[in-house]
Parts: structure tokens; sequence; C-alpha cells
């Protein structure tokens, strides 16, 4: 029998190597190299870019401005006013109130209504030729009252049981002219135990309020000082009422009307 013999295997021939490439020193980066000037470049554009952002931003102040829509003749309190965060140029900024100025404007006069959001300037404010005023309380019983928001303006009314119509001054005013009937001359008491309704107060302004216990309502109103001593005999009354004035377009609210009238009994 035939013997096979496995011859060895032979080896894979090694690939020649490449030479090396001869080495090369790195030259150093010039300051001529365009690509290198073109980035500096820009860089120097963001800094000032953003520079001059950064100041523009840092010039804005806390302006004053109304918190709520004020009207003409209002007396300013602490919280009539806010302040805003705004940048105004020099010629505009001359005319406003920074907001540091905030606490010098508590006390001072509306000479003109002024919205709410809008920036408060010296020539929104009277003189200080303004007539002085006394803020009076008018207790005023549930359900004789709208509602009201400081800055409104009333008209307050008492009602005198026993009492008589003020003497008519020839307008329309007394009770005759405002009931537009045959009723009790000027003066006269009234019968039948009808009373009267008289107007005390006109056009004066709410300033606040206080709920007193069973639902009444103290008013604090500003009034001029010939009628404060009127005011304060309103709330002497046992029925107070109060009327809310409504503006019409020109601001007013109109006349005072009638006086008096004569009363329909509790």
């Amino acid at each position: 029998m035939t013997e096979l013999t496995i011859a060895p295997a032979r080896p894979e021939p090694t690939p020649p190597v490449p030479p090396s490439p001869p080495a090369r020193r790195l030259g150093r980066r010039r300051w001529r190299d365009s690509r290198l000037l073109v980035g500096v470049l820009l860089v120097l554009v963001s800094v000032v870019a953003g520079a001059r952002l950064f100041t523009a931003a840092d010039q804005t102040r806390q302006w004053v401005v109304a918190a709520a829509d004020l009207p003409a003749g209002h007396l300013i309190v602490e919280r009539d006013l806010r302040t805003v965060s705004a940048h105004l140029d020099g010629a505009t900024s001359g005319r406003y109130y920074p907001g540091d100025r905030r606490g010098d404007l508590v006390g001072a006069t509306l000479a003109r209504p002024v919205t709410a959001g809008e920036l408060v300037s010296g020539a929104d404010f009277a003189g200080s030729g303004a007539p002085a005023t006394r803020l009076v309380p008018v207790i005023v019983k549930s359900g004789r009252v709208p509602a009201l928001a400081p800055g409104d303006h009333v008209d307050v009314f008492v009602y005198q049981p026993d009492g008589a119509p003020p003497a008519d001054d020839g307008g329309g005013t007394g009770a005759e002219g405002a009931a537009g009937t045959d009723g009790p001359a000027a003066g006269e008491p009234v019968t039948g135990g009808a009373g009267v309704e008289i107007q005390v107060l006109h056009d004066v302004e709410f300033v606040a309020e206080d709920r007193l216990s069973g639902g009444d309502r103290s008013l604090s109103l500003r009034v001029p000082v010939d009628d404060a001593i009127r005011a304060v005999a309103a709330s002497q009354s046992e029925r107070v009422d109060v009327v809310k004035l409504e503006r019409d377009a020109r601001g007013e609210v109109g006349s005072s009307g009638p006086s008096a009238a004569p009363g329909y009994g509790r």
C-alpha cells in the first residue's frame, strides 16, 4: 500500500513596505493668512455689536404711569401709581417722572383725565392754586350705593321724614319743580309723612370704602372745604343714598339736577 506524503505549506510572501516620506517641518502660521484675519474680524464685530446692545438695554429706566383710569380733579394716592421699565430719548424723558419720584406725586391733583398705563407728566397736574379739599366718611346702608371704584364721582342724597324742601332759587330745583306737580311750597313742612329727599353733595370724588357689620359701608369722599359739614351731617341721617355719575363723550357729568323732591315715605 502506497503512503501519501503531505508537503509542508509554503509561507505567503511579505509585501514590500513602501519607504517613509521625508519629514517636513511645519511652518508657523503667519498673521497675514487671509482666513485667520477674517476670523479675527468676525470676533471683533460680534464683540462690538454685543457691547452696543448691552449698553442700549442698560439705558432703560423706571418711569411712573397711572395704575388705573383717573379722572380730572382726582387727588393722587399711592396705589394710583406704579412704575414700568422703558427707554425714552433725551427730548422725551424730560417731560415725564422717573420711578424714584413716584412718592413726590402723592397728594397732587390731576388737571386732566389719565388712562391706565399712561406715562405721568408735569402737565397732568394742577398748579399750586388748586382749591383745598377735605376727606370725609359717610355711612351708607346696604343696598343704597352702587359698585364704586376709587376715582368715581357721586351725588349724595339724604331722606328727611319730616323735612321741607329748601327755598327754590327760581331754577326749578326745589321740590315743586322736581316733581312737576303741585307739591308743598318751598320752605313749608311736608305733610302726610312723605318726607323729602334732598341732595347734599354733587360731583364729589369717591376715594375708598370700609365694610361695616351688617353690610353697611363707610365711604370716604373728597369734598370741597365748604361742603365738609354737609357730608358730616349726611352721615347722621338714617337713610343716605349715593348715585354714581356717568360722564358723557366730553367727560362731563352735567348739571346737578333738582336739589330736592317730595319723598314717598319709607
